[in-house]
């Protein structure tokens, strides 16, 4: 019988952990400024904490509709909305927004950096499976497959902006979305100072380092191949060619590998473990109850906003 109790205090204590975190969560969430709704039972608040509780327990969002499924001291006598309800609030406009909103209040309480980093990361869906707006494209090299792709800007382990679109759009694609909103919305965060951007090679496009170039900032890249120690004027803009220059290593030869080009490239490395975090949250391939555009869109927010709230909570940003 002791082994039982002690088995079994084992397995309610992470419940209790995560139960005293969704309970500092919800107090960060209801300080967030939203108008709230007429003519409704459920505030978008309380909509935005249950599917926070569903990715939390990595679970569906009808999972978090049943009363059994939460702790008392998480529930707090509060009574829980319908599958269908959540479904259907889910897609309105006043959530969405809210997510931004808890998103970018998270996002703010770190600090902002002079370089930031840009890359993708797709999300795999099953090879038959019937989401329509999975589409194919290449993952990793020559390997294919079905899904879907979210590009992120991120300002040391804090993602900032995050877009979504389909695993077939080219990675430039996203990355002049996320310029375009990214750095055009924090610009009154540097002062009017310029910045830079590292990102792989996937990004290194003329178009692309001229419009981080018009918003005061260095893209920072390397190479393609086909580009590789070449130096036309005639068919790279400025920023590329200063790019160009920023990462090539003519003392490598030397033993000489350092430089301020190769240390903004290191920098990636904060984007890369915050993808690989968000892998081990479920961010990987795509769970199975998360089909289509707009769930997979709630699942990246949720997932996102739960692991900027624990990096905030571990550097004592949140009490």
């Amino acid at each position: 019988m002791m082994l039982c109790g002690t088995h079994s205090a084992k397995k309610e204590a992470p419940r209790i952990m995560e139960a005293r975190l969704f309970r500092t969560l919800n107090d960060l969430i209801l300080q967030v400024a939203h108008p709230r709704r007429k003519r409704v039972i459920f505030c978008d608040h309380w909509i935005v904490l249950v599917s926070l509780w569903a990715t939390l327990q990595r679970r569906p969002t009808c999972w978090a509709c049943q009363p059994q499924n939460w702790p008392a001291q998480a529930l707090d006598g509060r009574e829980l909305p319908s599958g269908s309800t959540m479904s259907r609030r889910l897609r309105t406009v006043g959530v969405q927004q809210l997510l931004g909103r808890v998103q970018t209040k998270l996002a703010d309480l770190f600090p902002d950096t002079l370089v930031k980093q840009l890359d993708t990361k797709p999300l795999i869906v099953g090879g038959y499976s019937q989401d329509r707006d999975a589409t194919r494209g290449h993952v990793y090299g020559k390997d294919k497959a079905r899904g879907y792709k979210i590009g992120a800007l991120s300002m040391g382990v804090a993602i900032k902006h995050w877009t979504l679109a389909g695993l077939n759009v080219n990675d430039q694609v996203l990355g002049a979305t996320l310029l375009t909103g990214g750095l055009t919305h924090d610009r009154g965060c540097f002062g009017g100072r310029g910045g830079y951007c590292g990102a792989d090679n996937g990004f290194d496009a003329n178009r692309l380092h001229a419009l981080a170039g018009s918003l005061d900032h260095q893209l920072v890249t390397p190479p393609r191949h086909s580009n590789r120690g070449v130096r036309d004027r005639r068919r790279n803009v400025p920023q590329r060619l200063r790019s160009l220059d920023m990462t090539d290593r003519p003392l490598r030869a030397c033993g000489i590998h350092d430089g301020f080009g190769p240390a903004v490239m290191r920098e990636r490395i904060n984007l890369e473990r915050g993808f690989s975090q968000l892998a081990f949250d479920g961010l990987w391939a795509l769970p199975p109850w998360v089909r289509r555009p707009h769930r997979v869109a709630v699942c990246v927010a949720c997932v996102i906003i739960l692991r900027l709230f624990k990096l905030a909570k571990k550097a004592g940003l949140v009490t």
